[in-house]
């Protein structure tokens, strides 16, 4: 199986970087520096004992570059964010594409611009930081790469879904966690309930996930159910007791820990407010579901950005 990732970061980095390691047809399409760096010198991996790990890689500008590397292409690994400044799909056709965002709303998209028969929604887990062009470390914690594909009428099993099959045996060969599920849009929702609710809630407020859990617990719940409204609106079929078990998880987290989307908000980055909280928003819109709670914390944290910025 020939993968291409989009992306060199602390998801595409990390998971493309062991795949490699393990001997896999595994390529990279970066830019600048990054690009740079996986051609002169490849990735720079530091696992969770602080090992490091220099794994040369193949790299290219664009797939087409990267399909003649590979002699072939059969999946594409979207590991970038969805921020305002990112091309959020790779400039492909005819090759599946495997979506890893923190976002309910992108497999949707993905579907309408490729085909749903192209489409593998994922879900990563894993505690990752992007130290460098090229660089990654693994914190203690899971590492997991869970995918499925859109239900297809009249096929037992889609290309897609043959597709995502394989991928999961090449992450198992590579020491990466992560399943097939035939229902992964309940783990991209229930991600979500989880990511983007305590996400919002600590950027506004500007504290820690102890806080948002502790001083902030009913708004987090209503949030929450917010999501979970939404999600069963587009026929998802969450557990009954999803919340109560989501706020059960992030009690399980340290107190001090911050959601990427946060940090990014609170030091003025480029952001995925509109990926995250506004895909509750947009998908609450697409089925007739009303959002005013994500709707007030997006425009109260729109309005503190602009704020600090005129």
């Amino acid at each position: 199986m020939k993968i291409g990732f989009l992306g060199a970061g602390a998801v595409g980095g990390y998971f493309g970087g062991l795949m490699a390691k393990a001997g896999q047809d595994v390529g990279f399409v970066a830019r600048g520096e990054t690009l740079q760096k996986l051609q002169d010198e490849g990735l720079t991996l530091t696992d969770p004992e602080d090992t490091v790990h220099r794994i040369p890689v193949t790299a290219a500008a664009d797939f087409a570059e990267l399909k003649d590397k590979l002699g072939g292409l059969d999946v594409v690994v979207v590991a970038t964010k969805a921020l305002p400044d990112n091309e959020t799909f790779p400039d492909v056709q005819g090759v599946p594409v495997v979506t890893t965002h923190n976002s309910v709303e992108i497999p949707y998209l993905a579907a309408e611009r490729f085909g749903r028969e192209s489409v593998i929604p994922g879900v990563i887990r894993g505690y990752l930081t992007h130290t460098g062009p090229a660089a990654v470390k693994l914190y203690p914690g899971p590492l997991s790469l869970n995918v499925g594909a859109f239900p297809m009428e009249g096929s037992e099993d889609s290309h897609a879904a043959a597709i995502g099959r394989e991928l999961v045996d090449h992450l198992h060969a590579a020491g990466i966690g992560g399943e097939y599920y035939e229902d992964i849009f309940r783990d991209v929702w229930s991600k979500a309930m989880f990511v983007t609710t305590t996400g919002e809630l600590g950027a506004l407020a500007n504290q820690p996930l102890g806080y948002v859990r502790g001083q902030m617990r009913s708004s987090l719940r209503a949030l929450m159910e917010e999501v979970e409204t939404v999600g069963r609106a587009h026929g998802v079929n969450l557990p009954e007791d999803i919340v109560d078990k989501t706020l059960a998880f992030a009690d399980a987290q340290i107190p001090s820990a911050t959601s990427s989307m946060q940090r990014d908000i609170l030091a003025g980055l480029p952001n995925e407010l509109d990926a995250q909280v506004g895909a509750i928003r947009h998908m609450g819109e697409r089925a007739g579901v009303p959002t005013p709670l994500h709707d007030l914390v997006y425009g109260a944290i729109e309005g503190n950005l602009a704020a600090r910025n005129s």
